[in-house]
């Protein structure tokens, strides 16, 4: 019943914007701020009329920086996104096990009160709160995918890796209508070491000051594989199990 309800609170959410509205969703800690800094750079060069894209995390977050915690078994109670069933929905994802290790981080270190665990193999094998939510949220998405009126698919490393190509695409599902040299300029000036820089000056709006240490920054690895060095064999070994429940659609089996 409490499921129903939820439907219909998202049924009509979905006319609180216009029809083919704009939004960028993932799970925390995939590449969200990157994109959105590359993102509002062009608009700013797009000659085109567009509404700005909403971005938010769905109700995956556990904690906001400002301390507050959402219900964390939210996600696993209300299995469909019909909030989106008038959005142009861009869904952004990133391996699970770099997700997982960036996430603790955030969780216990950026925020008020943040959270405290034994270790990070700990928090990783929490069924709520840890790997399994990064696995059963991407695998929702998968499900949920019909219900916007469209989808795009996009991944932090082949951004990380092809960024000038995967703007391109960006570029025209926003319908911006940038230019290829203004779209390269834009990603050669959002690397990594560029906006911790500017993260460490105070100089990214938004960003809230939790310390410099590299944990303790927004910006902080920016780097595909970084679990390697950051996780035990056990936990490795875990997380790759988990793995295999995710659907291949997400190519990260």
């Amino acid at each position: 019943m409490a499921e129903i309800w939820r439907n219909i609170k998202d049924f009509i959410l979905s006319y609180s914007y216009q029809s083919g509205q704009y939004f960028l969703v993932s799970f925390p800690k995939t590449g969200r701020t990157w994109l959105m800094y590359m993102i509002n750079q062009m608009q700013d060069l797009s000659s085109v009329e567009n509404d700005l894209i909403f971005n938010e995390h769905d109700n995956s977050e556990i904690i906001l920086e400002n301390g507050y915690r959402n219900n964390p078994k939210d996600i696993f109670n209300f299995s469909k996104r019909y909030k989106y069933r008038r959005a142009k929905l861009i869904f952004l994802v990133r391996d699970p096990r770099d997700v997982v290790v960036s996430h603790f981080h955030q969780i216990t270190k950026r925020a008020n009160n943040p959270f405290v665990f034994k270790s990070i193999s700990t928090f990783i094998r929490d069924e709520i709160l840890g790997f399994n939510r990064i696995i059963y949220y991407y695998n929702l998405w998968y499900n949920n995918k019909s219900i916007p009126k469209d989808f795009l698919l996009i991944r932090y490393e082949d951004l990380f890796q092809n960024g000038c190509y995967e703007l391109q695409r960006i570029n025209e599902y926003l319908c911006l209508n940038i230019s290829d040299n203004d779209i390269r300029s834009i990603y050669n000036n959002s690397s990594a070491d560029k906006m911790r820089r500017r993260e460490l000056a105070g100089d990214l709006e938004s960003f809230k000051y939790f310390g410099s240490s590299k944990n303790q920054l927004k910006v902080r690895n920016a780097r595909i594989g970084g679990y390697k060095k950051e996780l035990t064999q056990s936990d490795i070994r875990y997380c790759n199990k988990k793995l295999e429940d995710l659907n291949k659609y997400f190519n990260y089996i």
